[in-house]
Order: C-alpha cells, then structure tokens, then sequence
C-alpha cells in the first residue's frame, strides 16, 4: 500500500494545551463530557463542552430582565454544574459560563447586532466553521442557550441560542434548551 496521510487522535499528558486538543471531563451524576479548547491566554485556556449536558429554561417565566448574571441557569451552572466536576478541575476553573453570541457568531451580522444585548468577544477561530456551533444532547440534534439577552426594544422575554443547525437565533426564556458550558482553566 502506497503512504497516505492520516490524522490520528492519540493521548497524552502535556503542560502546553493547543487550540483544538480536548479533554475528558466526568460531571458527577450529569456524564463524561469531551471540552475542546478554544483560545490560549494569559490567564489560562478557554474551553467548551463538545456536546450540551442537559436541557434547561434561561428563567423559569418568560423574562430576560437581569440578563443572564440574573438568570435561573446561571444560579444552576454556579451552584450544581459546578459542584460537579472532579476536584482536580473545580480548583483550576474560572467563569464558568455558556458562550456569546460574538463568540459563536462574530459581529458582522446586523441582524444579530439589532436584536441582541452586545459582548464585546471576538468570534472564536474553531466557531468559524459551522460544524463546531452545533450541538448534540443525548445524540440528538439539539438548539442550545448562549449568553445574550434580546434588547428590550425586541422583546423582554427572549434570549440568543444557537440553532440546532448552527445558526444564530433566539428564544423564549422559559423554554428548555441545552446548556454547553464553557470555562477558563486558570494556570
């Protein structure tokens, strides 16, 4: 057989994290979970879960007031989701959180630009490619939460997601979508 040039994942034990290498993470009683690193910075690497580890309302009414610092899934992913993880992570983890829409998307969209609250992050390399914005829960095609609210010029009830085929969108605050966490491990 002729040499053909493959890419082969293999496991290693490093101090020096790429973008793109993934790590395992067991979340107690959620699953085993890949997280694939998204940018390298001075204070650590950002990841974010491959896949969404549950399905959750934004709020438990139809609201955006407070935006997501004030939201039912942020008092879960600061309470249960991160007691979850093992200790050897929980100690390492800072802003545990789901992603923007600027890091999803960019911000070149003035449909995007119009109708959400602004971030100031700058679209991620990976999420460039539409493929890495889409989600699965359970194996299933699944539309997931990201941080933005909608302006309240647009609605008070509304905030951004991801579609289940990768584009932006937005819905209602009580309705169940999935949650794909992203954190900076700190040094």
């Amino acid at each position: 057989m002729e040499n053909i040039k493959v890419l082969r994942r293999q496991e290693l034990e490093t101090r020096e994290v790429m973008v793109g290498d993934q790590i395992l993470v067991s979340l107690a009683e959620i699953g085993d979970f890949t997280a694939t690193a998204h940018k390298i910075a001075d204070k650590g690497v950002l990841f974010i879960f491959d896949e969404y580890v549950t399905s959750r309302p934004m709020n438990n009414l139809r609201t955006n007031d407070g935006g997501y610092e004030k939201s039912a899934l942020k008092k879960w992913i600061d309470t249960v989701l991160l007691a979850a993880f093992p200790e050897t992570l929980k100690s390492r983890i800072a802003d545990l959180s789901i992603p923007t829409v600027g890091e999803l998307f960019g911000h070149d969209d003035e449909w995007d630009n119009e109708h959400f609250e602004p971030d100031e992050d700058e679209q991620l390399p990976l999420m460039k490619e539409r493929k890495n914005r889409v989600a699965y829960l359970n194996n299933e095609w699944e539309w997931g939460w990201l941080r933005n609210a909608t302006k309240k010029s647009v609605s008070g009830t509304f905030f951004a997601a991801v579609s289940g085929d990768g584009y932006a969108t937005s819905s209602h605050a009580s309705g169940s979508g999935g949650v794909r966490p992203e954190f900076w491990l700190v040094r």
